[in-house]
């Protein structure tokens, strides 16, 4: 076990605030450690995530270890990654609590995701990426025939009107997304 105080934890750290990717320092560390839950806990408690936390994301791909032999430390530092293992929870405010309960209702309302879009969504939750979750479920809207679509886009706009609407991404800006939806929604309504 590591702990806090550990030198791995320490390297990890030193590491880590030189640049290098979590899952980088992850696969340089299991090429050095008999037990490569080791090099993801001392990864992890650098990031500042509790050691229980790792362990309960560590569970959920039971076996994922034994699938990996000596020398292929970076692929399973990289399925790690993928998995969310080394995602470091935000802590919201108040307003943000209230617009990730917006977009969790529109999750409800569009009916469904597939589960590759849905880890995808759950990380950004726990990165706190909540416009980009916006950006996102703007561009997919509710789905034909098993969605909500008039409660999909309420709950859409009125996230939109509480996020920062110049932030932007590759799908634009949340203010472009918010006159999206707001459209979207006088379509059902009207």
């Amino acid at each position: 076990m590591v702990d806090g105080g550990s030198a791995l934890v320490e390297e990890s750290r030193e590491r880590l605030r030189a640049g290098a990717a979590p899952e980088t320092v992850c696969a340089e560390l299991a090429g050095r450690v008999p037990q490569w839950v080791d090099a993801v806990l001392a990864v992890g408690l650098a990031l500042g995530i509790e050691e229980a936390e790792l362990r309960r994301r560590l569970s959920s791909e039971p076996g994922l270890r034994s699938e990996f032999r000596s020398g292929e430390e970076k692929s399973y530092a990289e399925v790690l990654e993928i998995g969310g293992v080394f995602d470091v929870p935000k802590v919201l405010d108040g307003r943000e609590q209230v617009i990730a309960e917006h977009l969790r209702a529109a999750l409800r309302a569009r009916g469904g995701l597939g589960s590759g879009y849905f880890l995808s969504i759950q990380r950004c939750f726990v990165k706190g990426e909540l416009a980009r979750i916006f950006r996102s479920l703007t561009c997919f809207g509710p789905r034909v025939g098993r969605g909500r679509p008039a409660e999909f886009w309420a709950s859409l706009v009125a996230a939109g009107e509480l996020l920062d609407p110049a932030d932007a991404d590759e799908r634009g800006t949340v203010a472009q997304a918010l006159d999206e939806c707001r459209q979207h929604l006088v379509d059902c309504i009207g």
